[in-house]
């Protein structure tokens, strides 16, 4: 086979020519470079004005692509080969040899080898995964023969006069191997934190090393597809202010409005108090209107402090979506999602369209969070802490100057908290941001951040308790509907609102309960919502419920649900039944009691569910020291008011964390600032332990009555892309041809529309679904049985058995 010939250097490419434009791969270099000293000398890095620490860091940029000069590469990116080989570890052993030089020149070796060891690192994993730091065999001693190794030292020589008696030679470059293994030893001594290491300390130098990859990956990156930054100005958020104060007056009932607006006016007036905090909660009861609220925060730092951009933080994506919503319609600003959901895997991998430089801008500007308004889920923004590959990095690429706001944080699990905690007070530092937590029942901080956040609070309005909480006994799915429907009797006669609800802690519970129902009552007055419904149906459901509460019948309507209502939906009822859960969940649960304090004192019962009048269920969902602690507190009186749960919530939390403060996995820092970073970047779970689920596509077909609750943003993107029924949806998504000729933004409004029939289910379950051969072809295979999915209740009836732990 003929050779393919050495390409001079100043002649090889970066990526296909465009457009007749040449790419060059020196000119890429040199941007790179540029990039990433612009970007590290900016005020907020530690080191802006350290000349050799900038020089250090410019020469990674120069020789992360390097490699790209091998003869092979070359012919590769010209078409004429099949492959190419890795460039990442020659480029990041080039690095190693010409950096460690560089800091001995200067008289920085060793106190700069840190440094040095995580450039080498990051340009090591700059198209992967980020790598323990000890993995060497990631650093490749090259094929340097196959390179044009005098135009790179003339290259060099232009840029780098300092090294310019160091030779780039073959070998030179060989005999390097031989000594790298006790250059690499020396700098790992520069990582020993000691017996007492410092979380706090440490953390913020694994956020200083990822601000580093950042600016490698962002340089990178955007030189091959430039972005704008982008941020509100002052008028923004002036313009922003006033539009929210509009949509406050034209929505809601008048007395919550008021109250809402009082609301707001504290909050605001207790920040101008102490305006200057990193980090502050917010803590006002459920149906205040505590999003409106942060964003009026967010406008008034916007226009008292400079702050440019919007970041909000959302457990599910249910609360995430219904968010965007209200902050397009509040704000009038457009809203960018990012999500699991939005975009599809396709045949090529991003590793090779990255080795290629064909980067969509779209999909740059997504996961760049490159728009002033960003809505994301809690799995997304512990990427941006604890990035577990190097694209990840982009997320901080335009962090600076955001207010972040993270809704309902108690939903964390209580071992990943505190780590959370560390990485957010460090990135807050570093990017000069301002975080605002959101929830009625407010996890502490503790063990987790230095100092205690600025609080901004808002008590019940004394006069308007909304609902109190009674206790009953144990009840099994029977005794459940029977007592709602007895309750419907004395709301009749009592002339109250006749909207119910019984809230159960497992799919399996909702079912049986759904089900003794559905024996006595009207179907139009009876709904199931649950976890294994799609969320195009769940969404209609709801909107159903809605509107039959809006038109007011004097007739019982009942809604059973796991507890996906108790967060992010936008119901009331007048009376919840609510299978004994923990205190969390039950001030949850109880926000949507008489949520808009209309009528009279909604009622909140609380009932210890046996199913089968034998099987206590509540064990499958909460840890028993956290069902003893909640038992043993709301034993101390028979009636809880609304305004009393807030105390009782602290107190519950304080006792939590005193018997176990969950700082055990703080650990994690210390081993990843020793090296072992993917036990922050691939281990992190915010949610903690789950099931593994996949996915399956349900063509749930509707009626035609119920099309007029498909939510909005679901019909604009049936009509965008011009398809109506769940068939064909999929079958577009089999052909992959119709997915490669949309555009990036047609793609991932392509995925979301999908996603509205695509449920994660179980994995034993998916398989009992589809089979296991048809996830070898597809990676979301379709549920053609129109037996296994219930119009009304889902995979409800799939889930009675063996699935207890689902919600």
């Amino acid at each position: 086979m003929k050779m393919s010939p050495l390409i001079p250097f100043a002649q090889c490419i970066a990526r296909p020519d465009e457009q007749g434009r040449t790419h060059l791969l020196k000119d890429h270099l040199l941007g790179v470079k540029e990039a990433v000293e612009q970007r590290l000398k900016s005020e907020c890095c530690p080191y802006c004005h350290d000349r050799i620490f900038i020089r250090l860091a410019g020469l990674a940029g120069v020789c992360h692509d390097m490699a790209k000069a091998h003869r092979k590469w070359q012919s590769y990116i010209r078409g004429q080969d099949k492959g190419g080989p890795n460039h990442a570890p020659e480029g990041a052993f080039l690095f190693s040899y010409l950096g460690f030089h560089l800091l001995q020149q200067e008289s920085k070796w060793p106190s700069y080898a840190v440094f040095w060891l995580w450039l080498t690192r990051d340009i090591a994993d700059h198209h992967g995964a980020l790598k323990h730091l000890d993995e060497k065999h990631r650093i490749g001693a090259g094929t340097w023969e196959k390179m044009d190794l005098s135009g790179i030292t003339k290259f060099m020589e232009q840029i780098y006069p300092e090294l310019c008696q160091v030779p780039i030679t073959a070998e030179a470059l060989d005999q390097w191997i031989d000594r790298l293994y006790d250059v690499l030893q020396e700098a790992y001594d520069g990582l020993d934190l000691g017996y007492s290491p410092d979380y706090g300390k440490a953390m913020a130098q694994l956020t200083f090393w990822r601000e580093l990859t950042t600016a490698l990956i962002a340089g990178d990156r955007f030189h091959v597809a430039p972005m704008e930054r982008v941020g509100f100005s002052q008028e923004d958020h002036i313009r922003h202010d006033r539009a929210m104060d509009e949509f406050c007056r034209n929505n809601g009932e008048q007395v919550m409005a008021d109250i809402r607006s009082q609301a707001q006016r504290q909050i605001l007036n207790q920040l101008a108090r102490d305006p200057r905090r990193r980090i502050y909660t917010l803590e006002m009861p459920t149906g205040y209107g505590k999003t409106i609220t942060a964003l009026k925060i967010a406008a008034w730092l916007g226009r008292e402090q400079g702050y440019e951009r919007i970041i909000y933080v959302a457990p599910y994506l249910s609360i995430l979506e219904q968010t965007s919503g209200v902050m397009e319609k509040a704000m009038g600003a457009s809203v960018l999602e990012h999500h699991s959901l939005a975009v599809l895997e396709e045949k090529q991998k991003d590793e090779d369209r990255e080795e290629e430089g064909q980067f969509h801008s779209g999909q740059l500007m997504m996961e760049a969070w490159a728009n002033p308004v960003i809505c994301t889920s809690f799995q997304q923004w512990s990427k941006a802490l604890f990035p577990g590959k190097a694209q990840d990095t982009l997320r901080r690429a335009y962090l600076h100057n955001s207010v972040v706001i993270i809704d309902e944080p108690q939903i964390f699990a209580p071992e990943s908290w505190n780590v959370f905690l560390c990485g957010l007070e460090s990135v807050a530092q570093l990017y000069n941001l301002r975080i605002f937590f959101l929830s009625a029942t407010m996890p502490p901080f503790d063990y987790g951040l230095s100092e205690q956040p600025g609080c901004l609070a808002v008590n019940p309005v004394q006069q308007i308790e909304r609902y109190q909480v009674e206790q009953k006994g144990e009840m099994d799915e029977r005794g459940v509907a029977d007592y709602l429907l007895k309750r419907s009797e004395i709301l009749a006669a009592d002339e109250r609102g006749l909207s119910q609800a019984a809230i159960l802690n497992t799919i399996a519970d909702a079912y049986l309960v759904y089900k003794q129902l559905a024996a006595k009552v009207e179907p139009s007055q009876l709904k199931l919502l649950h976890g294994m419904m799609i969320p195009l149906h769940k969404r209609v459901e709801i909107e159903k419920i809605k509107h039959f509460q809006a038109e007011n019948k004097r007739e019982g309507q009942y809604v059973v649900s796991t507890q996906i209502i108790e967060a992010g939906v936008d119901l009331s009822f007048d009376h919840i039944m609510r299978a004994l859960p923990i205190l969390p969940s039950l001030i949850q649960a109880a926000g949507r009691v008489n949520r808009n304090g209309s009528g009279r004192r909604g009622i909140l019962t609380l009932m210890t569910f046996l199913r089968g009048g034998e099987k206590n269920t509540r064990g499958f969902i909460y840890p028993s020291e956290l069902q003893k602690l909640t038992d043993k507190l709301l034993q101390k009186q028979d009636v809880w008011l609304e305004s009393e749960l807030l105390e009782l919530i602290k107190e519950y939390y304080r006792r939590m964390f005193a018997r176990n403060s969950y700082e055990a996995g703080k650990q994690a820092i210390i081993d990843a600032y020793e090296g072992n970073w993917p036990l922050l970047g691939q281990q992190f779970k915010p949610f903690g332990e789950d099931y593994f689920k996949l996915p399956v596509f349900v063509p749930w077909q509707t009626e035609e009555e119920d099309q007029a609750y498909f939510p909005q943003r679901f019909v604009e993107l049936q009509e965008r892309l011009g398809l109506y029924e769940a068939e064909d949806i999929y079958a577009c998504y089999e052909d992959r041809d119709y997915y490669s000729r949309l555009s990036f933004k047609g793609r991932k409004e392509f995925m979301i529309l999908l996603n509205h029939y695509v449920v994660n289910v179980p994995a034993k379950l998916a398989f009992s679904l589809v089979g296991k051969e048809l996830y070898l072809k597809n990676r979301i295979p379709c549920l053609w049985s129109g037996n296994d999915y219930d119009p009304v209740a889902g995979l409800a009836k799939r889930a009675v058995e063996g699935f207890d732990a689902i919600i």
